[in-house]
């Protein structure tokens, strides 16, 4: 590293520092102003409150990196074009591909990291949040109670349930079907009950009927009736089907990874919502690299130019590009889910 690419990133780095201060402020503030009153009703204290959005503290990271790096690159270009730096310094033979290299190197470093963020920390941060915010404000979430559209995956059990509602404060459940695999992954059975309760540590269900998957369809015992089944070996709890029923953004990524293993026995919605979030989770710290892509024509402009166009074209460029990010992962999560 020359003496030049140290100048570039102690300039660079200064506005960095004061726009993510200064966007990570805003974030709280925002927040703030929206839960305020939870947190006086519960006579939340301020070391609460402080712990509270230190959790959120990876989520806000990933969303506001890209938007940081982008200001700090044009106010740093902007100023060295005004000056005349850049221009000394082309007039004296450097290459200007060269010159933007710190820039490029910072945009890829910063990615990388926020990618690492965005899949191990991030989701974590959002739900850890939202139980923090819960047990602080003593104000438990009331749709945790009845949950409908439920899935979940016992990979110890190589059994895949969906439950069509999911009581929480009765233990109980109603349209469940379960369907039971082999350590292959290929279906062996599938319970189906109209109604079920969760009662000592297993689950016992009502007028189930039961397909067996490894005789012949014109087997008279290929299909079961009964009034009532006790399953002893159906353990899994209804709390492990609400963890698990929860919003994708704040799925870890094993989680959604575990999910979309069973792609193919999720509803279109469901397997779109799941994929999409996935993708979502790859692709946007790629924004933080683009941003200097976008920065550097805009912010290199001539002398007698006008800085605070070229950052509002910036700015523009780069609001555009997210929106149509946005736009296209909405797109692509309704065609998914319409079987497209």
């Amino acid at each position: 590293m020359n003496l030049l690419d140290r100048y570039f990133l102690r300039e660079f780095f200064k506005p960095f520092g004061v726009c993510l201060v200064a966007f990570l402020l805003c974030m709280m503030v925002y927040d703030l102003y929206d839960n305020i009153n939870d947190f006086i009703q519960a006579e939340t204290s301020p070391g609460q409150i402080l712990r509270y959005y230190s959790i959120l503290l990876p989520a806000w990271l990933v969303e506001i990196m890209p938007i940081t790096l982008l200001l700090s690159l044009l106010h740093v270009l902007s100023s060295m074009s005004k000056h005349g730096e850049l221009t000394a310094m082309r007039a004296s033979g450097l290459d200007f591909f060269r010159l933007m290299m710190p820039f490029f190197l910072i945009g890829i470093c910063v990615s990388i990291q926020m990618l690492s963020l965005n899949l191990a920390w991030a989701p974590n941060a959002l739900q850890k949040a939202k139980e923090t915010f819960e047990r602080t404000t003593r104000k438990p979430e009331a749709a945790k109670e009845i949950a409908t559209g439920v899935t979940y995956p016992d990979l110890a059990g190589n059994r895949f349930w969906t439950v069509g509602s999911l009581n929480l404060s009765q233990q109980s459940a109603t349209g469940i079907e379960i369907t039971q695999m082999d350590d292959k992954g290929r279906d062996r059975r599938k319970i189906s009950a109209m109604d079920g309760s969760y009662r000592h540590g297993f689950w016992t269900l009502q007028n189930v009927i039961i397909c067996d998957y490894t005789l012949p369809v014109s087997s008279t015992n290929y299909v079961t009736r009964l009034k009532r089944l006790k399953a002893r070996e159906f353990t899994e709890s209804p709390a492990q089907f609400i963890l698990v029923a929860k919003k994708t953004k704040r799925m870890t990524t094993r989680e959604l990874l575990d999910a979309l293993r069973y792609a193919a026995r999720l509803s279109p919605k469901q397997r779109a919502a799941y994929a999409t979030e996935f993708q979502h989770r790859l692709a946007f710290p790629v924004a933080n690299f683009v941003v200097f892509l976008i920065g550097v024509p805009f912010g290199v402009v001539r002398q007698r130019s006008s800085n605070f166009l070229a950052i509002v074209n910036a700015l523009s460029f780069f609001f555009g590009y997210i929106l149509l990010a946005h736009i296209l992962v909405e797109f692509k999560y309704k065609n998914r889910s319409l079987g497209a």
